[in-house]
């Protein structure tokens, strides 16, 4: 069988620039953006933009950021959290829900929302928030400051220097979200240094109401109320690690001691008895743990000394399977994971670190078969159906990964990964129009317009392209125009 070779250019790869490159780059579109094509068309008297404007910026904006971030490739990790932030949503006054989720590979302490409904949080979150209930409580301080419309009420703040002042700030919160805090601090006050007061203390109260808001979905959502107070501290111990203490107009969430001691209180009125931890986010934290240290021998002896001093907990366990999985000792991964689901043998990500073993093992089809399995028990989970994926390619069987991720496609359209393997398979399959497509879907999400315009435009000479599809791939012309204008640098 012929096989049509994907080009390099649409493998997942990330760009870098100069910080100070970036924030000039990036104060150009978005002050257009909002300068020439948003002009306030809400709430006149109070000069609020309306949710779908805000939902423009953030569909612009998290583009950018996609091709800039080193985003977190694991379908486990990101499922998990896309999960809780849903749960967390139906307890929050957010008017939209529709979430844009991005989960960047970084191990910094950093989390972030930007209008349009976009949620961002460093892998390093993981390894700050010791339990489910404090991670949870940084993502529903986010969904805060979304349902509270923070960034529309800035405009009413400020518009006449609202444009150039929220191209620095969005360039800084995506600096914070792909390098260090000090460096995206350093933009954020850049921009804002001549209103500097004002807005330390509009910040301020932005953050006491996600707070108060915050912490009310967290106990409506099941939680503890106390584990957004004691997030606070681990920020505020990170911070201080970082040599000295910045001021706090620098930081995107300013922590004080008297905000502490105000969520302390506030806590203290709420119900007791949320739950605390699981022991899924345990092992996930211990997943995103091993990923951080980069290297899976050194993993695999952290994790092995830790046995050793006795510390015989599933998270122990887990990091050592996963660990001697990734640096090829299958056998002593095959003892770990066999001991975890003795204990827990309904726990999805123990079940899929032993698929996972198989793929690496060659035993593809014992895998595809268990992976059917738990698709039935849990219908288009996206790490199931992933994997799934993985091991029907490693068979050639690209008809099935097609027609698998094609519905996938459906479910989590905007996933950069699932486009980039649905493209492969249709490369192995001879499927040139496929491959179009997909790359285009691919190139869409990353915003690189051009190359997702020329798939596009190459899909519409496929003979084989039916008249819906055709008026389907049309449309999708009209939106890369429209991004490419939002996003024109």
């Amino acid at each position: 069988m012929s096989r049509i070779p994907l080009s390099s250019s649409v493998r997942p790869r990330q760009q870098t620039l100069p910080i100070l490159a970036l924030c000039a780059l990036l104060s150009l579109p978005f002050n257009r953006l909002l300068a020439n094509q948003l002009p306030l068309l809400g709430d006149t008297s109070s000069a609020i933009v309306t949710l779908e404007e805000e939902r423009r910026l953030g569909n612009a904006w998290v583009r950018v950021l996609r091709a800039q971030a080193p985003l977190l490739d694991d379908p486990i990790t990101i499922s998990f959290v896309q999960e809780l932030l849903q749960q967390l949503a139906i307890y929050s006054p957010l008017q939209d829900r529709r979430l844009t989720l991005v989960v960047v590979a970084n191990n910094n302490l950093n989390a972030f929302a930007v209008p349009g409904g976009i949620i961002g949080v460093n892998s390093g979150l993981f390894l700050y928030a010791g339990t489910e209930s404090e991670f949870a409580s940084v993502l529903a301080h986010e969904l805060s400051h979304l349902s509270q419309r923070h960034y529309a009420q800035g405009l009413a703040e400020d518009k006449r220097s609202l444009p150039a002042r929220l191209a620095t700030t969005m360039a800084g919160i995506l600096l914070l979200a792909t390098t260090n805090g000090q460096a995206g601090a350093a933009a954020i006050i850049g921009g804002q240094a001549a209103a500097m007061e004002r807005r330390l203390a509009y910040s301020r109260s932005n953050e006491q109401e996600a707070d108060r808001v915050g912490m009310q979905v967290l106990v409506d959502a099941g939680y503890e109320p106390e584990s957004m107070p004691r997030m606070f501290s681990q920020l505020q111990r990170s911070i201080a690690n970082l040599g000295r203490k910045p001021p706090e107009f620098l930081l995107t969430h300013p922590v004080t001691e008297s905000r502490i001691a105000d969520a302390l209180n506030r806590s203290s009125q709420l119900p007791r008895g949320g739950r605390v931890n699981s022991l899924r986010y345990q092992l996930i934290r211990t997943r995103v743990q091993v990923m951080s240290i980069g290297d899976n021998n050194a993993a695999y002896k952290r994790y092995l000394d830790a046995l050793d001093a006795g510390q015989e907990t599933e998270s122990v366990r887990y990091g050592i399977a996963l660990s001697a999985l990734r640096s090829q000792r299958y056998e002593e991964a095959r003892q770990q994971i066999d001991l975890l689901l003795e204990q827990h043998p309904n726990e999805l990500i123990l079940r899929l670190l032993q698929t996972e073993l198989w793929i690496e093992q060659q035993q593809a089809e014992q895998a595809v078969e268990t992976l059917q399995q738990l698709l039935d028990v849990y219908p288009q989970n996206h790490p199931i159906t992933m994997q799934l994926a993985q091991a029907l390619h490693q068979l050639d069987r690209q008809a099935e990964v097609i027609a698998l991720l094609e519905n996938q496609s459906r479910v989590e359209p905007n996933d950069i990964q699932l486009w980039y393997e649905l493209a492969e398979a249709y490369g192995l399959n001879n499927n040139i129009k496929g491959v179009h497509l997909a790359r285009a879907e691919y190139f869409l999400l990353k915003g690189a317009l051009p190359k997702a315009t020329k798939h596009l435009e190459l899909a519409l000479k496929q003979p084989d392209l039916s008249e819906h599809e055709r008026l389907r791939v049309e449309q999708r012309v009209k939106e890369a125009e429209q991004l490419k204008k939002d996003m024109e640098f």
